[in-house]
């Protein structure tokens, strides 16, 4: 199947935003077989609007159109779909009670009002209402219409359009769909290594590679499950301990599996993540049953009163070293009585870092059983990228130990590793 993706508002014609939904669309659509024939970004312009989707519904099998489909003035799309296929506007009554009462949006009775006036015919995506998004089929081919607010446009594109596209894709229907997501693992190792497959093996299976910063998904159709299962675990011989899930779960999401599945709890001690591990564990349902709380201690005094770190520790080795992630993961256990705890302390920049230890130096603790260690990282790319990529290996470190036990502690950007006893 063939579409074209059209991405509507001023603000992306003049720069004013980058345009991430056009990348995710493309990566995501592409990495499931669907072709893209055309990207478009358009104006809030309604005649223009209404043009191109009259002339692009005839040209391909399905449109995914993003943005104008808030309650301000600019605004436009679905005014735009009314005059380019002679439709009226109806009011979705759920839709407007879901808008209105919805905090993310604390709108006007009249503003909600707009936003539940759809085209008729439109079918909402979002099972709660609680977010802009419709389908609507016009001359048997589907046209998807998603918010352009981009956590929102993500969410409907991966949870209602793509399998509706792959229910109604013929080709799609024959086929059977695995998607494993990987950790400290980039697309060009997997790349390499499947390359080195058999023809009959890779004949039979279509693969599409799509990073999820920090995660990579791996994305594989074919119409045989014994070829699938063969394909599979040739990966896992090879990368067992950075195939996160075969389920398409992510992290977080795996290690709340974990924790529950042995009943046990884990706390957090952060300070240049800011919290970002803690927010990475809650972002799961559930989490209350497994994450007992987290620390952010910033400043070397919060270190000192809330977790027990010697301040002749942070004398003696500086707040970012082995020793004090070391501390604050014992002591961030010691204060909760949890099974495990784990620990940040670096330099996430851009400013900051030592000749010892340069912007990206990241030290986690890891504390449980008897033990704690403590491994040195340098990570690279910005401040958020380095934030990051400190949570997801922290939350990694933990999902080996589950997993594996204490063989398995080998990553790209570690650079040594200390252990205490007790």
């Amino acid at each position: 199947m063939k579409c074209a993706l059209i991405f509507i508002g001023d603000e992306l014609i003049y720069g004013a935003i980058n345009n991430t939904n056009s990348i995710v669309a493309g990566k995501i659509l592409t990495s499931y077989g669907f072709e893209i024939g055309e990207i478009i970004t358009l104006p809030d312009n309604i005649d223009v609007i209404a043009d191109y989707l009259k002339a692009l519904t005839k040209k391909y099998d399905f449109l995914i159109i993003s943005g104008g489909l808030g309650p301000t003035d600019d605004d436009l799309t679905n005014l735009a779909v009314t005059k380019a296929f002679n439709l009226k506007l109806r009011e979705y009554p759920e839709f407007l009670s879901a808008i209105y009462s919805a905090r993310e949006y604390k709108l006007s009775q009249e503003l909600a009002k707009k936003m539940a006036l759809l085209p008729e015919g439109a079918i909402p995506l979002s099972k709660d209402f609680s977010s802009a998004g419709y389908l609507l089929e016009i001359e048997n081919k589907p046209l998807f219409f998603l918010p352009g607010v981009p956590h929102q446009f993500d969410n409907l594109l991966n949870t209602e359009v793509i399998p509706r596209l792959l229910n109604l894709s013929a080709e799609t229907k024959e086929q059977i769909i695995k998607t494993l997501r990987f950790f400290d693992l980039n697309e060009t190792d997997l790349n390499q290594f499947i390359n080195t497959f058999p023809d009959e093996i890779l004949s039979s299976i279509k693969i599409g590679y799509y990073p999820v910063f920090p995660e990579v998904k791996l994305i594989l159709r074919g119409k045989n499950e014994k070829d699938l299962h063969v394909f599979i675990e040739k990966l896992k011989e090879k990368f067992a301990p950075y195939l996160i899930s075969e389920k398409d779960k992510n992290l977080p999401q795996v290690i709340g599996e974990l924790l529950q599945e042995r009943k046990e709890k884990l706390a957090t001690a952060e300070s240049c993540t800011g919290g970002l591990l803690a927010s990475f564990i809650t972002s799961v349902s559930g989490s209350s049953l497994y994450f007992d709380r987290g620390f952010v201690t910033y400043s070397p005094e919060s270190k000192i009163e809330l977790l027990g770190v010697n301040p002749e520790t942070i004398k003696k080795f500086d707040v970012v070293s082995y020793e004090v992630a070391i501390e604050m993961a014992e002591g961030a256990r010691k204060k909760t009585g949890v099974d495990y705890a784990l620990s940040i302390t670096g330099f996430a920049g851009p400013t900051g870092g030592t000749p010892e230890n340069p912007v990206g130096t990241v030290y986690i603790g890891f504390s449980y059983k008897n033990k704690i260690k403590a491994f040195r990282f340098s990570f690279l790319g910005e401040r958020r990228d380095i934030q990051i990529l400190a949570s997801y290996t922290s939350l990694d470190i933990l999902r080996r130990y589950l997993l594996y036990g204490e063989g398995f502690f080998s990553y790209r950007f570690a650079t040594g590793i200390k252990e205490k006893s007790f």
